[in-house]
């Protein structure tokens, strides 16, 4: 599919029966902005993208946190999302190839003596990481000594407070969640590296057919290897921090 490729008719309807596209958008900083009751930004750029490929209008909803997104799901109220990977996920909405990696490492403090992601997995090492998240799941499969404690995905408050009162190690999150969080904790360092690229995939509803699934797929590749994608993390500007096109 070329960028300027249009869809058949019945995509359109199969995909957005409503009309409209719904699309899914986590209310993250580094996925999406909100001015005047309008969103921008990766995200809602590529629900654009793909509306307009389907030939129908993008309705972007934002939504508080990844639960709230499942939720819609099994309530037919959203169609698609851009979102990372996991099975509790993957058991409500399908999921297309991915379209973003977001590079995810680690926050310390500044009396921290662990100076590489190498060194966290040890005894005593209390991380906070991300309840339902892609790196949640990562982590819970590759941690052997650590131990995990579950913060919300969505504001980094929580973790910044227990970091910053030594009820915890280290802070586990996506690379642009770490920098937002990093003023409030004077001389904490982002460990350099990524232990997990989350990688962020379109989803779409159940039930739907063969063709919407390849449609979806053929949309995933074209944005990346035209270069849409790229431009749209670059239009975010410091914010989307640690997010690449997938693959690249």
């Amino acid at each position: 599919m070329s960028a300027n490729s249009q869809s058949s008719p019945d995509i359109g309807r199969e995909l957005a029966p409503t009309g409209k596209l719904r699309v899914g958008v986590l209310d993250l900083t580094y996925f999406m902005t909100e001015e005047n009751g309008t969103l921008t930004g990766v995200i809602p750029d590529l629900g654009v993208e793909l509306a307009r490929r389907a030939g129908v209008l993008s309705e972007p909803i934002k939504f508080a946190n990844p639960g709230k997104l499942i939720e819609a799901f099994e309530n037919d109220a959203v169609d698609v999302t851009f979102v990372g990977v996991t099975a509790d996920r993957a058991a409500v909405f399908d999921f297309g190839p991915g379209v973003i990696d977001i590079q995810t490492t680690y926050l310390v403090p500044a009396s921290s003596p662990i100076n590489a992601i190498s060194e966290v997995d040890r005894d005593g090492v209390r991380i906070l990481v991300p309840q339902r998240s892609a790196q949640e799941a990562h982590l819970k499969k590759t941690l052997t000594k650590a131990t995990i404690i579950n913060v919300p995905v969505e504001s980094p408050k929580q973790a910044v407070e227990l970091l910053g009162s030594g009820q915890a190690e280290v802070y586990s999150h996506v690379v642009p969640m770490l920098a937002i969080a990093q003023p409030a904790l004077p001389g904490s360092r982002i460990l350099p590296g990524s232990y997990f690229n989350v990688p962020v995939s379109i989803g779409y509803a159940k039930g739907r057919s063969v063709a919407v699934a390849d449609f979806c797929r053929r949309f995933a590749e074209d944005v990346k290897a035209s270069g849409f994608v790229t431009q749209a993390i670059a239009r975010m500007g410091v914010k989307a921090q640690g997010l690449v096109a997938a693959g690249r």
